[in-house]
């Protein structure tokens, strides 16, 4: 497997990407090399169109959403694009294998009475544990920040003077976000509390553990998780939602669909505009309640 070695080389120190993409391409390639290690007497780098489609079938019995199936044969085409690009390979196998269409999902979110429940009416106890949930969740919501962007949000990206803080995206990307006098009021008085926990393992990392180290994912996913149960019955309770309910929420109250796209730190527009159509719902029920003949 040499080949793939190589090309998550390539994806971690050139491409930067991060390290759940990384696990994510190793993950669906590998199942390529373990398919044709099973049903082929010869090398993945001479597996053909036939092999690729065999390998595809092969999850049919597993009912893979075809966002999932879109997923992998995206890794496998990348992977051979590489190759060929290399001298590895002389033909890429998945150039006429094609993509299987589906309809992405419309965001899901919070509304904007579950939120204010939670900012207005949940107790957060006057613990460092209290005062570190309580910032997490309105990082969340006053910034629309992804949870590995928290995860790696440091103490010296907040700017008191200037009233922004500098979030770090997808492939290093840096962009400012401007927050409010609430917020900045709340996060110093978290800080406060972070001063006794702060060890030399804590990089300067803003969100902490209770033993002063860095948080992670799972422990922020558990937070968010147990204090949006209590103002919510929905089954989804992450952060990404919050992260919706931000870009919704924005969109109808007016805000210009190129600044939340520059907010959210997407690559480009597409990936903001699927959120006016939430919009354009709120519009519709709006219209129907407004106007006298709808």
């Amino acid at each position: 497997m040499k080949e793939l070695q190589t090309f998550i080389e390539y994806l971690t120190n050139e491409k930067r990407f991060s390290v759940n993409t990384v696990r994510a391409y190793r993950d669906d390639i590998g199942s390529f090399y373990s398919f044709i290690g099973e049903h082929a007497g010869y090398p993945v780098i001479e597996a053909s169109a036939e092999d690729v489609r065999a390998w595809l079938i092969s999850f049919a019995s597993k009912k893979l959403s075809p966002r999932t199936y879109k997923r992998k044969l995206s890794s496998l085409k990348a992977f051979y694009k590489f190759l060929l690009r290399e001298g590895v390979v002389s033909k890429n196998p998945t150039e006429t294998v094609l993509t299987p269409k589906h309809r992405n999902p419309l965001p899901d979110f919070f509304s904007e009475k579950e939120l204010d429940n939670l900012f207005d009416y949940v107790v957060f106890s006057a613990t460092y544990e209290g005062a570190r949930d309580e910032i997490i969740l309105n990082t969340f919501y006053y910034t629309g920040i992804r949870l590995s962007e928290l995860i790696n949000l440091k103490t010296a990206d907040i700017d008191f003077s200037l009233k922004q803080i500098k979030v770090t995206g997808k492939r290093n990307k840096q962009r400012y976000i401007p927050v409010s006098d609430s917020y900045l009021k709340l996060l110093d008085s978290y800080l406060k509390k972070r001063a006794d926990k702060v060890t030399a393992n804590s990089m300067d990392c803003l969100v902490l553990t209770s033993k002063g180290k860095p948080a992670y994912p799972r422990l922020i996913q558990r937070i968010v998780n147990k204090y949006l149960s209590q103002v919510t019955t929905s089954n989804k309770k992450h952060p990404h939602k919050i992260r919706h309910s931000f870009a919704t929420q924005m969109l109808n109250n007016g805000a210009d669909l190129n600044a939340v796209k520059e907010l959210l730190g997407h690559a480009n527009l597409a990936a903001t505009e699927v959120y006016t159509h939430n919009t354009y719902e709120k519009l519709k029920s709006i219209y129907k309640q407004a106007h006298p003949r709808a």
